[in-house]
């Protein structure tokens, strides 16, 4: 009888399908971003919409961005999205709790957020050690950020009570940080570079960049990407692989076209000045993922730092390759 039943439940989703095939309708997906819209770390979406792939899927994709990551994966564990652009961090915290979310696509495999540091303060903040006791910036508490951030400082002696974490955002982190919120943040660029630019703020270590990574962490580090819950991709595969062939096409795109014309198809506002856009991505580029695919050493590399910083005591005992599912960007790479 359980047999009949799921034979009719697969039927069933079928013909759901076909009928929204043959009406011509769009299929709408909630699909959540843990940041400000223009992020450096989340670019494929907002190539992929401005491109208009997502609408050649078929897909109505109804974006919401989120003030961080933390949020982003809250609301797609609990179900008020169903897929989210966001690290990879989320997918782990999940496994931790009982719940089963996987990342399906790789957007960034190196963490692409420098640590920015007030300029008033150059004379005074040399190293990591320096920010012990002082109060510092990251998108959102629990986000991915935050665990950079943690695993700097505890990586130079910081002990957890001398931290004092602020979350400031994405696009707010420069008021944050001119403000005097904070004395030094883990930003995300464009914003970070339009701080730099004008003489507002230097970097203390670029996680943009391979050197720097490397020297923090090891080697790459799995950063931010497309997760969905495990249910989700269970029930909807058709809509996943839209999703991840919209995505896949934007990651190519960027490959074969210069920065500029990056900027060129993006909305004006996510823009801004044309010059440093060009300047913070090009910055960004090494941080890229050329194929899309998230890898076991980079995951490896998340749990290690979670491991490290006490927040999931024995994660490296986690199977990386349970927390990723590679075979719709795959499939995604078959097509030409």
């Amino acid at each position: 009888m359980g047999k009949i039943l799921r034979s009719m439940v697969a039927l069933f989703i079928i013909l759901a399908g076909w009928q929204v095939a043959w009406s011509g309708e769009k299929e709408k997906v909630d699909f959540g971003v843990g940041s400000a819209p223009g992020a450096s770390v989340y670019i494929q979406v907002d190539l992929a919409r401005a491109l208009g792939y997502f609408s050649d899927e078929g897909l109505d994709v109804n974006l919401q961005h989120f003030k961080g990551g933390a949020v982003a994966g809250a609301a797609l564990v609990g179900g008020s999205i169903e897929i989210s652009a966001n690290a990879v961090d989320h997918v782990i915290k999940a496994k931790q709790q009982g719940k089963e979310l996987r990342m399906i696509v790789s957007f960034t495999h190196l963490p692409g957020t420098p640590l920015v540091v007030n300029t008033k303060y150059r004379n005074e903040i040399k190293s990591p050690k320096d920010l012990r006791g002082r109060p510092v910036g990251v998108t959102a508490p629990g986000s991915a950020t935050d665990l950079l951030m943690r695993y700097m400082l505890s990586k130079e002696g910081v002990r957890p009570e001398e931290m004092k974490i602020i979350g400031v955002g994405t696009n707010t982190m420069v008021p944050a940080l001119e403000n005097d919120q904070v004395v030094a943040a883990m930003g995300v660029d464009p914003w970070v570079t339009h701080l730099v630019k004008r003489g507002k703020g230097f970097l203390l270590v670029d996680l943009r960049t391979e050197k720097d990574t490397r020297a923090v962490f090891g080697g790459p580090y799995q950063f931010t990407g497309l997760l969905a819950r495990a249910d989700v991709i269970e029930r909807r595969p058709g809509m996943i692989q839209k999703v991840v062939n919209a995505l896949v096409k934007a990651n190519r795109w960027m490959t074969a076209n210069p920065i500029e014309k990056w900027a060129d198809v993006l909305p004006p506002e996510l823009v801004g000045d044309k010059a440093t856009w060009v300047e913070s991505f090009t910055a960004s580029k090494e941080t890229f993922t050329a194929d899309s695919l998230p890898t076991r050493e980079a995951v490896m590399s998340v749990l290690r730092t979670f491991e490290a910083v006490g927040q999931i005591p024995n994660a490296t005992k986690m199977d990386p390759d349970g927390l990723i599912d590679t075979r719709f960007v795959r499939k995604a790479l078959e097509r030409k």
